[in-house]
This record gives C-alpha cells, structure tokens and sequence, in this order.
C-alpha cells in the first residue's frame, strides 16, 4: 500500500509536452476513437486522461517512503518495452517510468498488447491489495472512465446528462460485454431505423429532375431587389461555401433567370458549382 506521505508522479513531475503533442491527433482518428460513437462538445483528450491517472496512481520511486515492491516490479516490467535505463538509482526508475506514461501517451501505443501488460502491471504493483477505483461524477464522453478501465481499475462514471449517461454505458458496459454481437445487432438496428425514416421524410425530400435525391435543405431568408425593372427574390445567407477541402471545393452560386412575362419578377436558382481559384 502506498503511504499518504508518499509523493505521486503527479506531484513530482509530468511530460506536459510530450502529452500535448500527442493529445492534437486524436482530432484526425476516425476508426476505433470513441468519438465515433457519439459527438460530445466537451470531451477530453484519451492521452492525457491516461497519462495523468497513471501520474496519479503511481508512487514516485525516488521518494523514501515508495513502497520497495513497486520499485521492483517495475524493474521488471520496463524493460517489456524497450527500456533499458530502468535499473540503478531510483533517479533513473523515475525517469524510465516518465519515458514509459509518454510512450503510451502515443495512440499506437494505446491498444499495442506489451503495453497494457506494463501500465496494469504497474497499477497493480502500486496498488496490490485491490484494484483503484476511478470515480468521475461529470463522466461527459467517458474518457477519465475509459482510461481507467484500460489500465486495470475499477471505475464508476456518472453525468447529469442522459446523452453522457448513455455513451458512458454504451462504452464502459455494453461494448466489453457484448462485442462483437452489439456491431452486428446496431448495424441491423440503425439499418431499420433508416429505413422507416426515408419512408416517412419521403415526401419532404422528392428527387430532382434527374432523379438524384436531395440529402439537405439550407434555409435562407429571402429579400426582393429593390433594383429598376428587378424584383427578383435574393436569398440572405452568411457564406456559400459548402466545402473548401483541398482538391474537393464547392459552393453555391445564384442563377437568374429572365422573366417570362413582363408582369413577373425574374427567377433566381441555387445551383452547385466547382470553384476553380480557391
């Protein structure tokens, strides 16, 4: 057990660069991230949710009161990963322990099998008599809460949110227990759920004229021109940009068409073009 007087990494030191320098590609992961799941503003980055609850769950081995046993195990877990600087002077054990939290801060690292053997190897060599418990009361996305359970603990997670509430039993309870026959059973749900809403939005998303289905509406007010002779309807919008990927550009432009009657006001169409200076 770890005496209350002994120091924490988190206490003594912590890799903020090399975290955050891990922490901006989470933004990019679209396969396996639990962003994919569901959308939340506020979600935090997995790296430094598991980075710090490894620098608050283990003791500091230069401190005199760090448990002997911890610093043996961890001698004995390091080098599973490379490390070969994990000997000698408690100085030096600090050291490799700190490499090892940014190491895994690495998303390859995250699910690389060596690398979970180490970090719940360490949690339980710093806390043998049970697993810790991570508790997080504002859970939002999950990520305190899923860190925790990827590094061995127990966790309990809870959000006065319902949207927060059922991601975090999504991920933390339903996808451990019941993968990979939940993929299968979302995939045939979410199929079904599709189905019945095209039929029932049907009406309000009737095909063009060359048969192809809008996907979209972007709503505008409108004012008239106020132009000699015009009248045309203008739409207000604030950009007609729809895409500026690099390669894929496209936007919106406005097309008026002569009137038919001299009585009626010219006609204005939306159509989608490619922008060729971007």
């Amino acid at each position: 057990m770890i005496p209350k007087e002994c120091k924490r990494f988190a206490e003594v030191d912590f890799l903020i660069a090399v975290v955050s320098a891990h922490a901006p590609r989470e933004k990019s992961i679209r396969h396996g991230h639990p962003s994919t799941l569901h959308l939340w503003w506020a979600r935090r980055p997995l790296v430094a949710c598991r980075s710090m609850l490894l620098a608050l769950l283990l003791p500091d081995p230069a401190d005199p009161l760090c448990p002997p046993a911890f610093k043996s195990k961890s001698r004995e877990l390091l080098p599973l990963t490379g490390c070969r600087d994990a000997g000698g002077t408690d100085i030096s054990l600090r050291r490799a322990l700190l490499k090892f939290i940014g190491d895994f801060a690495n998303w390859d690292n995250a699910g690389v099998e060596v690398y979970l053997k180490v970090g719940r190897g360490l949690v339980k060599a710093a806390h043998p008599e049970e697993d810790p418990l991570v508790v997080d009361p504002f859970a939002g996305g999950g990520s305190i809460p899923l860190e925790a359970l990827r590094l061995g603990c127990e966790a309990f997670a809870s959000d006065l949110n319902p949207v927060a509430c059922l991601i975090n039993k999504v991920l933390l309870e339903d996808i451990p227990r019941h993968w990979p026959d939940l993929a299968e059973r979302m995939h045939d749900a979410s199929e079904k759920v599709k189905k019945a809403a095209a039929a029932e939005l049907a009406a309000y998303y009737p095909p063009d004229a060359d048969g192809a289905k809008p996907i979209a509406y972007l709503w505008a007010r409108t004012v008239r021109c106020e132009s000699s002779g015009c009248g045309a309807e203008i739409p207000l919008v604030k950009s007609f940009w729809l895409s500026k990927k690099q390669g894929q550009p496209r936007a919106l432009r406005a097309v008026a068409f002569k009137r038919v009657t001299d009585d009626q006001p010219p006609s204005v169409r939306i159509e989608v073009f490619e922008p060729r200076d971007t």
